[in-house]
């Protein structure tokens, strides 16, 4: 399922492809909590999204594949008990007038029970979740 959004943030995009070096500071992101750096650079988190369930904590790991000044990717693998999501997130910083605007687009799959969840509700929540996680860790450049 591919997931899009865009939003505008003050700093630039060597400010936002930094943050892949200062994943200590992702415990101030929103839905995200027990935030840990692993030896190999990969952020581990609790992670939970509020859905129409409720809040659901997932496990997750972020690892950025890539990062500078004209962009970022992002590997994402979430779990909880028998169910699993992983999204990969190609993003793109232009510079703009005010700081920079952040184009983003997320492939998204969801494994598991949780996959019978109409296709609807999934890409509504994944939507509004990814676009607030990462406009709040936009906002730390």
């Amino acid at each position: 399922m591919l997931i899009t959004g865009e939003f505008t943030v003050s700093g630039s995009g060597a400010a936002l492809a930094a943050l892949a070096a200062r994943t200590e500071e992702l415990s101030s992101v929103t839905a995200l909590t027990e935030v840990t750096v692993s030896q190999d650079g990969a952020v581990d988190a609790l992670f939970s999204p509020l859905t129409p369930f409720g809040r659901i904590p997932l496990r997750t790991r972020i690892r950025a594949e890539q990062a500078n000044s004209e962009g970022a990717v992002l590997a994402v693998h979430a779990v909880r008990a028998q169910h699993a999501v992983d999204v990969r997130i190609h993003l793109t910083f232009s510079a703009e007038e005010s700081g920079s605007r952040v184009t983003w687009s997320a492939d998204l799959a969801v494994r598991g029970p949780a996959a019978s969840v109409s296709q609807r509700v999934a890409r509504q929540v994944a939507a509004r979740t990814i676009g607030e996680v990462l406009e709040s860790a936009a906002a730390l450049a």
